[in-house]
């Protein structure tokens, strides 16, 4: 099977496409005409054009001066940013070459191990990513827990700060600087010592464990950094890259000290080394990014004669946007460079008219609401694409959150599928879930099956799931079972052909899924790999047409799949990579690693074709160009982040102390915000025409300081607030001279213009039903302007029908569909006809006849109240038919507890709340029962059923109690566990209990004397006591012949109402009242249609 659909999007690139020669300016001119043998520096701001004179450089040395491709190696931050680099310098070069001319690093290191294996006829080294380090990490971190073990921390990095991910993270990158430095353990313990650092003495007890456990491994398993380190001293003997005569690296702002030493290794080698960069635009410092490097270049690759150039001209931003750029640049250290800030905007570059937009909303979502409408203005009134737009937050956390409020507003997006890690992605956790019951890794619990049916595999929503449950609950009764829905639904799952009985939709889509899942079992018992049972679900699921017809919309149903396709194609990705590198590993090691990992792998996975809105944090859009960047979320406290970094292990200060710098008189909070104004920096700079900031401002949250920083826009403000009042001037930016209703989407014009329908046909009843004089001319004119309204929006809607737009066509609209039947829910003219009343359900009746009826047609709602009192019910029926019973409260909670396990709970605790208010239920039953014993009662009947005609109403109803007193008299209890009593004034009307008192009368009783009277009924409630008892009786009289008559006409004139064909609500119900409940509302609310 394939899925259709992938590639890299159409956007981001710097100006300067690849293909033919570029016009160069004259400071690029320089860059590419550097003489052979010479290496240099070369300083760019953004969009100055870096990258465009790399590729000429590298098509000039290898097309004009002729070097072999295979002599030259050029260097890219990322995986991501190689690749793209990778295929402009094909395209420009255009002749064939060994590998790919663009790598990373950590690329050209692994190669260079591998080859030295494969010459030596050894295991080639496997790469430890960073989710595996973690969890190599974790694991041990928890053994020491768990054995009272492991290294002696400082007090502050206790058991809880130790479980933290900050802390592994900041362990992890603690343990890959020693390695960039060269820092072998007991050297970083002698450090500790030396600079009264205790938590690098406790992290070198620890690295010498882990070092013992990867040791362990079945062949090398190397860290990046670890990996370069290996590579670096090859490099430095002479036994790899002998023949490379020209390193040229994009972006070494991004460069590690590991990346640094492999330069200095090639330069020492007399490799040429041409580096390009801008240390105002570092993104990655707080992992080891050495953005002063390229400042300090000759001395770092020990090349005193190494020359700097600086590119003077930005191509990318005009000067409104070049001017916002150097007001972030200017307050950023220098970092040991900063001649490139001087650069301006190249000739001929002309501003937006309204280049730079600010966005102040009182919530986060009227924000995003706003920005996406902004968003939308550009891409319909600017004709921007939306892949040449991107919308950048502070923090990966906010990813999700704005781009599932931009897919609400009708705004295309996609995430990056390495900001997460794939147990937290939907798709492929139900997936790998599935695996993981495949593997009986986990037992199907209630739980984990109600997971899967309502996940993708299953399909199932809430209201499907819950039918299915009753379905499977009534087949089990009547086969006499008495399993609960939970048992039965795990069976279903586990056994493929448990619901071949059910003629029911949700059983056929579960039925597919057991049936793979068995699939799924026979593929794991023949020992096939995970990458084979994840197809096999996959294949099994028939989601991927599904997904990818929706992928093709628009709209948060299409950005949701495009998620769960990106998720699901990573997760192939993810197990092909393990089946490759551990053929002889089970698939359980897969699935226990993937569910432990909260790092995200790195993936090259393909990103979704459609044009969509790229929704990241600022490191995603390192080395590319949009058209459109909108930077959201910018808070005080959030954007800049002031928070020390690596302030549990500082590993920072480890690189200074291995290089012997003092730090003593480092200000580290103006470094962090160096590295803030640095992030803020790369995300504006990535705008060719327009850059949009939003924030928050309430009483709460406050905009970032860094707003402060935006150069005014004169007039601006002036146009959004007559835009706001509905008064737009002429010379108004563009995207404001339309009315500010418009919804500028589909789905809102759409809304829009049914609304106006709405409208223009009330007028237009106004205006024809004989109020107006018909000799009116104003009222003429007007009625002639809202024909014509009318016909505008028919017309609009129309249009829009044919292009099938969601919600246009009228045949959609609720208003107008014909009902789906009008027949009575009771046909009485057939004389033979009845209608069943049920006694507990005639004032829910009387009281809202759409509220019963809604009730009755959808089965109403359980809860958990409602299974306590079924038990509570039972163990009452069980103690009453015992005669030997023991009714004292510890005997009936053993009841209690017998089916206490029926009962689902969300969380331990609420289980244990709910049982210790069932005791005192169970407190009432024992004080009643004992109390009536003692009295000398007899109880005639328990759970007594009975059926009774009135009219044309069928009665029938269930008793919880006949009891006959010592005076000889019967009197019908009805059990509440309810708290909530009816007054003792409402007690005489009651009509369940009136309703059991007229089957007294009308001898529809079993088991009940008939020369008995009747002593009357009454309510027991046993949720609270009074006068000193756990419970309290609500009687009601024995009946007189006039109020039995008038029950009798109650029950036929509720009889004949439920009978009917339509139901009428009761719309002024307090907020309070159960039966202004959202369902039932729901139906109070006028059918739209128009």
């Amino acid at each position: 099977m394939t899925i259709r659909g992938f590639r890299q999007p159409p956007a981001a690139s710097d100006p300067g496409d690849a293909g033919p020669a570029v016009e160069l300016d004259p400071s690029q001119r320089a860059v590419v005409d550097l003489p052979v043998g010479v290496s240099a520096a070369v300083l760019g701001a953004p969009g100055s054009g870096r990258t465009t004179a790399l590729r000429e450089l590298v098509a000039d040395r290898i097309l004009a001066q002729g070097l072999d491709p295979a002599e030259v190696l050029v260097l890219a931050p990322s995986r991501a940013a190689a690749t793209r680099l990778r295929d402009e310098l094909a395209l420009r070069v255009g002749v064939p070459t060994l590998g790919p001319l663009a790598r990373t690093a950590t690329s050209v290191a692994f190669e260079v191990l591998a080859r030295h294996a494969a010459a030596t006829g050894t295991e080639p080294p496997r790469l430890l990513t960073g989710a595996e380090q973690d969890q190599i990490i974790a694991d041990l971190l928890a053994g020491h827990e768990e054995l009272g073990t492991g290294p002696a921390w400082p007090d502050p990095l206790g058991v809880e700060v130790r479980r933290l991910r900050a802390f592994r993270t900041e362990l992890r990158e603690l343990l890959m600087r020693a390695t960039e430095e060269g820092v072998r353990p007991d050297a970083l313990a002698d450090l500790g010592r030396a600079h009264d650092v205790p938590e690098w003495v406790a992290a070198a007890a620890f690295a010498r464990e882990y070092e013992d456990v990867v040791d362990s491994f079945r062949g090398d398993h190397l860290d990046s950094a670890e990996l370069l380190a290996e590579a670096v001293l090859r490099v430095s003997r002479g036994e790899a890259l002998t023949g490379i005569r020209l390193v040229v690296v994009d972006d070494l702002h991004e460069a590690t000290v590991a990346t640094l030493s492999l330069l200095q290794a090639l330069a020492a080698r007399g490799a040429d080394v041409v580096a390009f960069g801008d240390p105002d635009v570092a993104a990655a410092t707080f992992r080891g990014a050495e953005a002063s490097a390229l400042g300090r270049l000759s001395t770092v690759l020990g090349l005193p004669d190494l020359r700097t150039l600086v590119l003077d001209r930005v191509h990318r931003q005009p000067p409104a946007l070049r001017a916002l750029t150097s007001a972030v640049t200017a307050r950023i250290g220098a970092a040991g460079a900063g001649r490139q800030r001087q650069a301006g905007s190249a000739p001929g570059l002309v501003d937006d008219p309204d280049p730079i937009q600010v966005i102040e909303a009182p919530t986060r979502a009227v924000e995003l609401a706003r920005l996406a409408r902004r968003l939308r203005e550009e891409h319909l009134l600017g004709g921007v694409p939306w892949a040449r737009m991107v919308v950048l937050v502070r923090s990966g956390s906010l990813v999700p959150q704005v781009a599932r409020s931009l897919a609400t507003a009708e705004v295309p997006t996609r995430t990056a599928v390495a900001g997460r890690a794939l147990r937290d992605d939907l798709a492929a956790l139900a997936l790998i879930r599935a695996v993981d019951v495949v593997l009986g890794r986990v037992p199907l619990t209630p739980e984990l099956a109600a997971e899967l049916a309502t996940g993708p595999l299953g399909g199932l929503d809430g209201v499907a799931l819950r039918r299915l449950r009753l379905a499977l609950r009534q087949e089990e009764l009547a086969g006499d079972g008495h399993r609960s829905s939970d048992e039965l639904l795990v069976e279903a799952l586990a056994a493929p052909g448990r619901l071949e009985t059910l003629d029911l939709a949700p059983a056929r889509r579960l039925g597919r899924l057991a049936r793979s899942l068995q699939g799924g079992r026979e593929l794991a018992a023949a020992d096939g790999t995970v990458e084979e049972l994840l197809w096999h679900l996959w294949e099994g699921s028939r989601l991927a047409p599904q997904w990818f017809e929706q992928a093709l919309q628009t709209g948060i149903v299409a950005d949701q799949a495009n998620r769960d396709l990106d998720g699901v194609v990573a997760l192939f990705t993810a197990a092909r990579r393990f089946v490759e590198r551990n053929p002889g590993r089970p698939a359980s090691d897969f699935v226990e690693e993937l569910l432990g990992a909260e790092v995200p792998e790195d993936t090259l996975s393909p990103q979704p074709l459609a044009d969509t809105v790229l929704v990241a944090t600022p490191s995603a859009v390192v080395g590319a160009g949009y058209e459109v960047v909108a930077v959201a979320a910018l808070q005080e406290g959030v954007w800049p982040n002031l928070r020390l970094r690596g302030s549990l292990l500082h590993p920072q200060r480890l690189s200074a102390v291995a290089r012997g710098l003092d730090r003593a008189d480092v200000d580290e909070r103006a470094e962090v915000l160096s590295d803030e104004l640095r992030m803020l920096a790369l995300a504006v700079s990535r705008a060719s025409r327009v850059v949009v900031l939003s924030a928050t401002a309430n009483d709460e949250e406050a905009p970032s300081p860094f707003l402060r920083l935006v150069p005014p826009a004169p007039g601006l403000a002036e146009a959004e607030a007559g835009a706001e009042a509905g008064r737009v001037a002429q010379d108004a930016p563009a995207a404001l001279r339309i009315r500010p209703d418009h919804p500028l989407s589909l789905r809102g014009l759409v809304g829009a213009l049914r609304r106006e329908l709405a409208v223009v046909h009330r007028d237009a009843v106004l205006l024809d039903d004989g109020r107006v004089a018909s000799g009116d001319r104003t009222a003429r004119r007007s009625a002639d302007a809202t024909r014509e309204r009318g016909l505008a929006s028919a017309s609009a809607l129309a249009r829009l029908a044919a292009e099938g737009v969601t919600g246009a066509d009228p045949a959609e609209w609720y208003g107008l569909r014909a009902p789906s039947t009008t027949e009575p829910v009771v046909d009485l003219a057939d004389p033979e006809a009845r209608v069943p009343v049920s006694p507990s359900r005639l004032e829910a009746f009387e009281r809202s006849p759409l509220n019963w009826f809604i009730d009755q047609a959808s089965g109403g709602s359980t809860s958990t109240a409602m299974g306590i009192g079924t038990i509570v019910h039972a163990v009452m029926e069980e103690a009453s038919l015992d005669p030997d019973a023991d009714l004292r409260p510890p005997a009936l909670e053993a009841r209690l507890d017998e089916r206490w396990g029926e009962l689902p709970f969300e969380s331990p605790w609420v289980g244990e709340r709910e049982r210790r208010q069932a005791g005192e239920l169970i407190a009432g039953v024992s004080g009643y029962l004992r109390d009536f014993a003692a009295d000398g009662g007899r109880m005639l009947a328990a759970e007594g059923s009975f059926e009774l005609e009135v009219g044309v109403a069928r009665l029938r109803g269930t008793i919880d109690r006949i009891e006959l007193t010592k005076e000889g008299q019967v009197v019908i209890v009805d059990l509440k566990t309810g708290r909530h009593y009816p007054t003792r004034a409402e007690i005489p009307a009651h009509a369940q209990l009136g309703s059991y008192q007229l089957a007294f009368v009308e001898r529809a009783l079993a088991r009940v004397p008939e020369e008995a009277p009747s002593g009357g009924a009454k309510l027991l409630y046993v949720s609270g006591g009074t006068r000193g008892l756990p419970y309290r009786e609500l009687p009601q009289e024995p009946l007189t012949r006039e109020e039995l008559d008038g029950f009798r006409a109650r029950i036929a004139d509720a009889a004949q109402g439920m009978a009917g064909a339509t139901f009428e609500g009761t719309p002024d119900l307090g907020e309070r009242d159960p039966g202004s409940a959202r369902r039932y509302r729901i139906h109070l609310v006028r059918a739209v249609s128009a």
